[in-house]
């Protein structure tokens, strides 16, 4: 079947859908080729180099870029560099991932008995598994794409497509069997929205040493200044001193809307203490959370701050969402807003 010249948004719109319908067919034919592949990758040993030519070497690139940003030690070798010195940097590896649609690129097979030598496993990902290449491969991943998409069907459409996608199939797998965690893709993102977005809450919140403490009995004046001077627009209350191993269960606090409320009641407001207005039990979340887990819990339950704990519930400190925005935007905190503690 040959596409025929139409509105470019309906051409648009086939190459799509015919891309989505060729990634429901390769992930059906997913098996146990690739579950052994995914296995050589996540070995703790394994070192991946990734080969192929034209689009396909785009798509190699971007495998191997995406295998090393999650601690996968992988690199792409140009076949044409490597016919000529550079498949040295093949013979420590222990996995070598092959991208070929037709199953006969030229280039790879020359690389591939040279792989071979050098005791590399091969996987290649290919379209139909009957091909010469796959003579040389210990496993085979079929994309199942026979035609293309768009006009005349020709240009690289589905098939890099699902190339492309299996790549990141295989990647993932392996995550899963090494157990990957966000702890270890906070490592090797340190930077970006990505390296913000996994930060810890402990990175950006104020030390307890740092927070506004008011005892139980403390008038509502000493509430008021206090809290002002803390600048944060809060304040711990709690029976013991702050050098004391406190839990976050312990304590109440003070916020600037809990003052709002006791301002309500004109004539009793100079009687009134911090018991009597704080928030007991307030909510908290350990220091070790993700940046983005303290924002999505601010933002479900309309909180301006949290109190942070250590793993056993002792608290550590506070973050204000001033702290989680500003560090989100790049914005840094001015220091008359920093506490200066008491």
């Amino acid at each position: 079947m040959t596409a025929k010249l139409g509105h470019p948004l309906e051409a648009g719109r086939e190459v799509l859908r015919e891309a989505a319908a060729c990634l429901g067919r390769a992930a059906d034919g997913l098996g146990d080729d690739f579950v052994q592949t995914a296995q050589a990758l996540s070995r703790d040993d394994s070192f991946t180099v990734v080969i192929g030519v034209g689009k396909s070497g785009h798509i190699g690139n971007k495998l191997a870029a995406g295998l090393t940003g999650v601690g996968h030690r992988a690199v792409f070798v140009h076949p044409q560099e490597a016919l000529h010195g550079d498949l040295g940097m093949a013979s420590h590896a222990t996995l070598a991932i092959l991208l070929s649609h037709s199953g006969t690129t030229e280039e790879l097979m020359v690389l591939a008995p040279a792989l071979k030598e050098f005791g590399c496993q091969i996987a290649l990902i290919t379209a139909v598994k009957e091909c010469p290449l796959a003579g040389y491969s210990d496993w085979v991943i079929e994309t199942l794409v026979d035609e293309e998409a768009g006009l005349h069907r020709l240009a690289p459409t589905s098939s890099s497509t699902t190339t492309l996608s299996i790549g990141d199939a295989l990647m993932i797998a392996s995550l899963n069997l090494r157990g990957f965690t966000t702890e270890e893709f906070r490592r090797y993102h340190p930077g970006g929205l990505l390296g913000k977005k996994l930060k810890k809450v402990r990175d950006l919140m104020t030390p307890v040493e740092r927070l506004a403490w008011l005892g139980p009995g403390d008038s509502i004046f000493d509430v008021l200044e206090k809290v002002a001077l803390g600048r944060r627009g809060f304040g711990v209350v709690s029976k013991k001193s702050r050098d004391e191993a406190v839990r976050a269960d312990e304590v109440g606090v003070i916020s600037d809307g809990d003052i709002r409320n006791a301002a309500r009641d004109r004539d009793g407001f100079h009687n009134k203490t911090a018991a009597a207005i704080m928030t007991s039990k307030p909510t908290a979340i350990d220091a070790d959370a993700l940046m983005g887990d303290a924002l999505r819990l601010m933002e479900t339950y309309r909180y301006t701050f949290l109190l942070c704990t250590d793993s056993d519930g002792t608290l550590v400190g506070a973050v204000q969402i001033h702290d989680l925005v500003a560090s989100d935007l790049d914005v840094t905190a001015r220091a008359d807003r920093l506490p200066n503690g008491d």
